[in-house]
C-alpha cells in the first residue's frame, strides 16, 4: 500500500473537510418551489384595509390598495388589471406576485410556512406595508 507523505496530510485533510462542509450548506440553502398560481388566486385583506381578488386567467381587482408612490401619498387605488408570478432568480429580486395596474407594477412579496405554502403577501412601501392573508369566502345563504 502506498502512503501518502506526511507534508500532503494536513493539505489534504483541509481540502477534504472544506469541500464537506460546502456540500452540507449547499444542502441547507435549497431553493424553495416556485409558487404556483393556485396558491394566489382568491380573495385576499390586507391588514391596511385593502382587499384583492386574484382571478384565474391573469385577472385581478382591488379596492383601498397603496399607491406605490411613497409613503407620504395616502391615495388608494381601485380597479383591475393583469397579474404575473415573477420567479426570481440569482443576483434579483425574490420571487413575487406582480400587479400591472394602469402603467403602474405593484409587488406583492411571499411569506412561506416551513412546507414552503404560500401563509401571506406582503406590499412593502418606503416606510409602511400591508400585509395580504387569503381569506375564504363563504357559502352563498350561509
Amino acid at each position: 500500500m502506498r502512503q501518502v507523505p506526511t507534508r500532503w496530510t494536513v493539505p489534504l485533510l483541509t481540502t477534504a473537510a472544506l469541500l464537506a462542509a460546502a456540500t452540507a450548506c449547499t444542502d441547507q440553502q435549497k431553493t424553495p418551489a416556485p409558487v404556483p398560481s393556485s396558491a394566489v388566486i382568491g380573495h385576499w385583506a390586507g391588514d391596511c384595509g385593502a382587499t384583492l381578488d386574484i382571478i384565474d386567467g391573469g385577472h385581478f381587482a382591488f379596492a383601498g390598495f397603496p399607491s406605490g408612490e411613497g409613503a407620504h401619498d395616502e391615495r388608494r387605488l381601485t380597479g383591475n388589471g393583469r397579474w404575473y408570478l415573477y420567479r426570481g432568480g440569482k443576483d434579483a429580486l425574490p420571487p413575487s406576485l406582480d400587479l400591472k395596474h394602469d402603467k403602474v407594477l405593484l409587488s406583492l412579496f411571499y411569506t412561506r410556512s416551513s412546507d414552503g405554502a404560500v401563509t401571506a403577501m406582503h406590499f412593502d412601501e418606503e416606510d409602511r406595508t400591508c400585509t395580504f392573508r387569503q381569506r375564504k369566502q363563504e357559502a352563498p345563504g350561509r
